[in-house]
């Protein structure tokens, strides 16, 4: 079969919340990145014998993702969408508290990337004639695992 584009919107991102994960879909999301390569470390290795020419090896491998979307609550209760609570938990958390887990995938595919992560708040908010915003940005700690999908 050929390769073909997929819509954004069929990725699925949930956050595992509980010592036993209990995997929880992160709600009213609008966009989001995947940034394989942040929190990389490079160093340069050249040295006399490299005849002029740089050389470098990677130490470290990292990634992050962006979430933004729109803030949902239950307006009979109050509470926000349980993902996007979770979230803003893992984002005020310290020390081994700071530690969190997301999955995410496209719909189409047959494996879901778990990462390990921890998680900081971004601009919330918006104007007159906005829907309220809601973000995170997530870093990964430690290695991707895949685990396949039921």
């Amino acid at each position: 079969m050929a390769a073909t584009k997929i819509a954004a919107r069929g990725y699925v991102f949930q956050i595992g919340v509980g010592a036993t994960p209990t995997w929880t879909s992160i709600g009213g999301l609008t966009s989001f990145s995947v940034n394989p390569g942040d929190h990389d470390a490079h160093t340069e290795s050249t040295d006399f014998d490299s005849n002029g020419q740089y050389e470098e090896i990677v130490l470290q491998r990292g990634g992050s993702i962006k979430l933004e979307g729109r803030r949902k609550i239950d307006k009979a209760t109050g509470a926000a969408d349980a993902g996007q609570a979770a979230v803003d938990a893992l984002a005020q958390g310290l020390a081994d508290n700071s530690i969190g887990q997301i999955r995410f995938r496209h719909s189409s595919e047959t494996q879901w990337r778990v990462w390990n992560c921890t998680a900081k708040s971004t601009e919330q908010g918006g104007g007159t004639n906005d829907l309220g915003k809601w973000g995170a940005e997530l870093a990964r700690t430690g290695a991707e695992t895949l685990v396949a999908a039921p």
